[in-house]
């Protein structure tokens, strides 16, 4: 039985939700968890969350046009660390999350990157019914998985780990209840939330002070 997830390509990329530009709050303490996913020096100055979702456009774009500079200028330099931390706002995007938690380390941002480039090629009507299911999506991520080594039935396992989707599931609630994140990307950078997609001289802005730059 095939289970709608997104009723269009459009719809799965232009979901409520993503990029709602919502006003800034105040900071918070950050902690780490044991299953964070941190790219960078867990010892750096300065901590980025981000909460993403995988099948939201702007979440993309900062991917593409800010991590980059970001990581030289600052991941690179020990200066800050990204956490990424799943936000879906749909299922083909927790089940990405899930199966991107079945990489590790360098391997899995890759993946993410991967996914991030990719969007209108994973996520789509592979089968011509007019709907996008669950099935279209096994089928959307297989062929990006497949690019980083890992096989179909793999993919299949690792969509519906229990683990991976618990992991997933709790950052999500997370997000909500004690950072009050209501769309993505939303960053919390050393306890201060900022909403909605920054460019990086934006971002520069922010980071410099708390890094002494």
């Amino acid at each position: 039985m095939k289970i709608g997830f997104i009723a269009a390509a459009a719809v799965a990329l232009l979901v409520a939700g993503c990029d709602q530009g919502l006003p800034t709050g105040g900071g918070q303490s950050v902690e780490l968890k044991s299953d964070d996913m941190i790219h960078g020096q867990a010892s750096a100055p300065v901590t980025i969350i981000e909460y993403a979702s995988m099948t939201c456009p702007h979440c993309a774009a900062f991917n593409k046009d800010v991590i980059p500079q970001l990581t030289k200028d600052y991941i690179d330099t020990g200066k800050a660390k990204l956490i990424f931390r799943e936000f879906p706002l749909d299922g083909a995007a927790r089940m990405a999350s899930a199966v991107a938690r079945c990489f590790s380390g360098d391997q899995y941002f890759s993946f993410i990157d991967l996914l991030f480039a990719n969007q209108m090629n994973w996520i789509k009507d592979f089968d011509g019914n007019g709907m996008i299911t669950k099935e279209d999506i096994v089928e959307g991520l297989s062929q990006m998985a497949r690019q980083a080594g890992m096989p179909r039935e793999r993919v299949v396992a690792c969509a519906d780990d229990e683990k991976n989707l618990a992991a997933v599931d709790a950052n999500w609630q997370e997000g909500q209840t004690r950072y009050n994140v209501g769309s993505t990307p939303t960053f919390i950078i050393n306890g201060t939330p900022h909403v909605g997609e920054i460019t990086y001289d934006a971002l520069k802005q922010v980071i410099d002070p708390l890094a002494g730059g």
